[in-house]
């Protein structure tokens, strides 16, 4: 009897080896999710690859002031290069982010979240759109609202919006106070 106990106690347990996989899987993961998160902007803004919204938020933000980090004018540093002019163009548009509304005969139970980003034409409309934010997403919101849920999910139609978007903030702000519009987000749900 003796003989028995000890064959029971000497006996292994299983390694967790699918648990120790999934750990460090985890691990991994999260690691390098919050390595993107933190250190990427800082590589790319070291390596000088912004998107034009990021540089618009930095120049709204003022965290650089009237120079950019080394010293340099905003009109193009010492060089007086493209750069300088890229950075003050970039710097003209303005997004608008989160932009819900219930699309015509939806009945309420479909919906349409969109983030436009405006391009300014001139040098003075950006203040404008940020002194009139709740007017400007009215005026989105207001054209977009009338589409039904056939019209917004045909991508052929986007150009469309775009150009009717852009006459509506036309008729309210003035001729030419839209270059361009973007639609970073665009989800019909």
């Amino acid at each position: 009897m003796s003989s028995e106990q000890p064959q029971a106690e000497a006996a292994p347990s299983k390694p967790k080896l699918p648990i120790l996989i999934g750990m460090v899987a985890v691990g991994l993961a999260v690691g390098g999710g919050t390595g993107a998160a933190l250190l990427g902007p800082m590589v790319a803004k070291k390596m000088g690859k912004t998107t034009p919204i990021v540089a618009a938020a930095h120049a709204d933000s003022g965290a650089e002031g009237a120079e950019g980090e080394h010293g340099e004018a905003a009109a193009g540093g010492e060089h007086g290069g493209a750069e300088g002019k890229e950075a003050g163009a970039a710097a003209s548009v303005l997004l608008l982010e989160n932009l819900v509304l219930n699309p015509a005969g939806s009945g309420g139970s479909r919906f349409l979240l969109l983030s436009v980003a405006i391009e300014a034409g001139k040098a003075t409309a950006l203040e404008q759109f940020k002194a009139r934010d709740a007017e400007l997403r009215d005026i989105i919101l207001t054209a977009l609202g009338t589409k039904t849920v056939d019209e917004l999910t045909d991508i052929s139609k986007r150009e469309i919006f775009k150009t009717e978007l852009q006459a509506a903030v036309d008729g309210r702000f003035g001729k030419q106070t839209v270059k361009r519009l973007y639609f970073p987000q665009f989800v019909v749900q």
